[in-house]
């Protein structure tokens, strides 16, 4: 929408930029399809690396929590599948290569020390990561499809959530 405004002898013209909301129907496809697999790599690294930490854990009261962590990503995971299904698009999984170092990380960290804080220090320094990238995926990636963009927010409260956990194992 243009207006234009007089001011004495001079005519000037101010662009007058409405905020439209972001709907599925003016959502950027390219950066949805970006932000889905950044999601998706997201939560399934983080669910390999607790399902890797589990045989470390010797506590019974930290392996319930871990088993809750596994749960709520696998449920993230459905989630992003059935969206993933919806927007007829198929998620970029994490590199392979990446989750193989990632293991061989979590392992090799776990022989040396398996106590509890050791293992809420691991958690930590992962879900950092994580809520690190989240936070730049929404940030970068204002303009996707809204249960994506809902998804996003959803992952990020959990895994600050968890944060917060995992600091009082410490």
């Amino acid at each position: 929408m243009k207006t234009t405004m007089s001011n004495d002898k001079k005519t000037k013209k101010t662009e007058v930029k409405e905020e439209t909301p972001i709907t599925e129907n003016n959502c950027n496809v390219e950066r949805t399809k970006q932000a889905m697999s950044d999601l998706y790599k997201n939560v399934t690294m983080a669910q390999n690396c607790v399902k890797t930490l589990l045989p470390y854990v010797e506590k019974q009261e930290v392996t319930k929590v871990l088993h809750k962590q596994v749960e709520t990503y696998d449920h993230y995971v459905e989630q992003l599948d059935m969206l993933s299904e919806n927007l007829n698009f198929d998620p970029t999984p994490a590199p392979k290569m990446l989750v193989v170092m990632a293991n061989m990380g979590i392992r090799a960290k776990m022989m040396t020390d398996k106590s509890i804080s050791h293992v809420a220090k691991i958690m930590l320094q992962g879900t950092l990561n994580g809520i690190i990238d989240l936070y730049r995926m929404i940030k970068d990636y204002d303009d996707v499809h809204p249960e994506v963009a809902l998804m996003e927010k959803q992952i990020l409260r959990y895994e600050e959530g968890c944060f917060e956990a995992m600091k009082g194992m410490l």
